[in-house]
């Protein structure tokens, strides 16, 4: 692992360069092929220092789905919101089953997942309550994603794979959270509405990143 992390954490790097000229000069530019491309990229250069560094098929298969997320949310349109929806659901469920292939399940059941687990239900149950009335037709694709998003950052925790890659799943979970009140809710012309969308982009790769490396070192 440690011959690979030399290369695989200049991809990581790479990655983070394209992501933050993505965030600040691409992120508000009408749809196109160029901005899909920038968007998506960064992840994609993740997926492969993932690759290279040896880290399990099923953490590349999350980041691929992940880019794959990226490009479809890219799009215009309820059809590409659905099918990114669908592509980071599946992510979260790659990564999901990695952390729970490193674990036995008596450590799932502890005192201290015991508290996890209610104040992941608490946060969850609070931002859909936020969100049910204006669902629609996404009710049910929008709670299977928050339970799904839940259950990654509980089996991570109990996996314990580091700090830094616990630190990564949390900003994943927040940049989805800000993600779904900018997608759904009918929010003031503010400087923080305004401000949401490099707040989801920067939070979502960041933790994307932090998950990547802490996994490589």
């Amino acid at each position: 692992m440690g011959i690979m992390a030399a290369p695989a954490n200049l991809l990581v790097f790479a990655a983070s360069v394209i992501a933050l000229i993505y965030g600040v000069f691409v992120i508000q530019r009408p749809e196109n092929l160029f901005r899909s491309v920038m968007k998506t990229l960064p992840v994609v250069l993740l997926a492969a220092a993932a690759l290279t560094a040896g880290l399990p098929l099923v953490v590349v298969l999350a980041l691929v789905a992940c880019a794959a997320g990226d490009w479809f949310l890219s799009l215009e349109g309820e059809t590409g919101f659905l099918l990114g929806l669908g592509a980071f659901l599946l992510g979260h469920l790659f990564y999901t089953s990695h952390f729970l292939s490193l674990i036995s399940l008596d450590q799932l059941f502890t005192t201290d997942m015991g508290l996890l687990a209610l104040i992941l239900l608490a946060l969850i149950a609070s931002v859909l309550l936020r969100l049910w009335p204006y669902l629609n037709d996404l009710k049910i694709p929008v709670v299977i994603y928050a339970v799904a998003i839940a259950a990654m950052a509980f089996a991570a925790k109990a996996a314990n794979p580091g700090q830094i890659v616990l630190a990564g799943i949390a900003l994943f979970m927040v940049s989805d959270i800000i993600l779904a009140q900018e997608r759904f809710t009918p929010l003031a012309n503010s400087m923080l509405r305004r401000a949401m969308p490099y707040l989801v982009w920067f939070l979502y790769f960041a933790g994307q990143a932090l998950i990547v490396y802490g996994m490589i070192g």
